[in-house]
């Protein structure tokens, strides 16, 4: 008997489970509904029935609070946010500008808050970015992607085959962190068609001031505003607390990591070519450097583009913004040197059967008006999850639901479709682990930047007509702009919380 595989079949991803804590309510819901019980019963027990008149406005408020969402996320949860906005403003932690003359320890990077302590090595020219935080390291590589979509169905789907290959195996290492799958695309130039033009003009003596050689020029300089560039990245964290008897055996210290890191990255990229996917280059500091000036400054584009191969990328001493505000006020932006930015999360995949390549309306999103290509940054997240805890979340969520239903039940109240998929993408889920493969925990980042708010504003417009045409919904990060543009500008394994 063979086995011919379906080409056919679409991408599944697992459904994002509502039940919540408790009837899909989350903790901040929660808490805020037991401060309006523990009103009511402090009341009647007090005063009696006329303290429930006394304390109405502040039980109720309570309760409405609790029951209510703001922008799609629980009003008690959105309060917090904003006070933490407040209290960042009232500490001056919202603006920072950057300070050349400040004395700054060597390695160490030039990025708000915490990060600041992130260092950015480099060994056998392939970046190592160390965080002493969380204690990990990242590497880095841009993938050869080049043409996906133009290949027919078969090709696609053996190339996603092959790909899933190398992603699922990860879920059984201990010490992989996060593999962040990251897309960029950008404005470019269009200096490799000059500079061929120049060189093929020389070579066939063409006359510069011919009608000919203008009317060239004049389509070149038309279409420079239209070349965008599209770039794909996978970086690979691993977790040095998990990985610290492996470190000891290499002598322990900064070259015990570098030599981990140099280790795993060409484990990778023999994992990434055996499943025919090739890696254009690892990037190195100044490479890293390059793609967090180009999301800070986007103006800055051409500048680093137009570089000769011996001067390319940036000085990692140039990583960070020169400028950052999140303004007062305006909670879903945050404004760089050149650059206005918007960053959301990707609450909701698609529901029904998607085909291999469903996310190419993100990738080649234009602006509605003018037609240009979206400046953006989509990545998505991959926290691997060992076996036995994945199991045992699933069992908790099977106990959360069962509860529910009871709930339910004794309220007289019939279970709506949506609590029906939640149980079936668990046994779904179940049943896959016992026969093999992965888990990861997935999330979606999408950051969206533009020269000023009008443009920004057009942008998203673009994008979420984009996302729907993706069957994709996003969210925006609202109260959190500044965190949500570090974790998604810097391709250097962060998370978010």
């Amino acid at each position: 008997m063979t086995y011919t595989p379906d080409i056919a079949r679409p991408v599944r991803l697992p459904r994002r489970s509502r039940q919540g804590v408790v009837m899909g309510l989350d903790p901040w819901q929660l808490v805020f509904l037991a401060l309006a019980g523990l009103i009511v019963l402090v009341a009647v027990n007090r005063f009696g029935p006329v303290g429930l008149l006394w304390t109405a406005p502040l039980y109720l408020g309570f309760g409405v609070t609790a029951l209510t969402s703001i922008h799609g996320v629980s009003t008690p949860k959105m309060a917090g946010l904003w006070l933490m906005k407040q209290v960042r403003h009232l500490g001056g932690a919202t603006r920072q500008a950057y300070r050349p003359e400040r004395t700054q320890l060597a390695a160490t990077l030039n990025l708000p808050g915490t990060r600041a302590s992130i260092q950015l090595w480099e060994v056998d020219e392939v970046a190592a970015v160390y965080n002493p935080h969380d204690r990990s390291v990242s590497v880095i590589a841009e993938l050869e992607v080049q043409g996906f979509l133009m290949h027919d169905v078969t090709e696609r789907y053996d190339l996603a085959e092959q790909f899933d290959r190398v992603l699922g195996p990860l879920t059984q290492r201990p010490g992989i962190k996060r593999v962040t799958l990251q897309e960029r695309t950008l404005p470019t130039t269009i200096r490799a068609a000059r500079e061929h033009y120049d060189t093929v003009r020389i070579l066939r003596d063409l006359d510069p001031d011919s009608p000919v050689a203008k009317n060239y020029d004049e389509v070149m300089d038309r279409s420079e505003r239209f070349e965008v560039a599209h770039r794909n990245y996978i970086t690979f964290t691993l977790d040095l607390v998990t990985l610290g008897a492996q470190l000891k055996s290499l002598g322990g210290g900064r070259e015990a990591i570098l030599a981990l890191a140099a280790l795993e990255s060409a484990n990778l990229a023999d994992a990434l070519s055996a499943a025919k996917i090739t890696v254009r280059r690892w990037l190195t500091a100044r490479d890293v450097a390059a793609l967090g000036r180009l999301a800070f400054d986007p103006e800055f584009a051409a500048t680093v583009q137009n570089r000769p191969d011996e001067l390319t990328g940036v000085d990692p001493v140039g990583i960070g913004p020169m400028f950052l505000e999140e303004p007062r006020g305006r909670n879903s932006i945050v404004v760089t040197d050149s650059g206005v930015h918007t960053t959301m999360w990707v609450h909701e995949w698609p529901r029904a059967d998607a085909p291999v390549g469903f996310l190419s309306p993100i990738v080649f999103a234009r602006h509605p008006h003018t037609g240009e290509a979206i400046t953006h940054i989509f990545s998505i997240v991959l926290t691997p999850v060992p076996v036995a805890k994945a199991l045992k979340r699933i069992r908790e969520e099977k106990k959360v639901w069962r509860g529910n239903e009871k709930l339910r039940a004794k309220r007289s109240a019939d279970g709506s479709a949506a609590d029906a998929a939640d149980w079936k993408a668990l046994e779904q889920q179940e049943q896959e682990i016992a026969n093999g493969h992965g888990e990861f925990r997935y999330g979606g980042y999408l950051t969206i930047s533009a020269p000023d708010e009008e443009q920004l504003n057009q942008a998203i417009a673009g994008m979420r007509n984009a996302l729907s045409r993706a069957g994709m919904e996003a969210q925006t990060l609202y109260c959190q702009q500044a965190e949500a543009l570090m974790v998604n500008a810097l391709p250097i394994g962060l998370g978010m919380k």
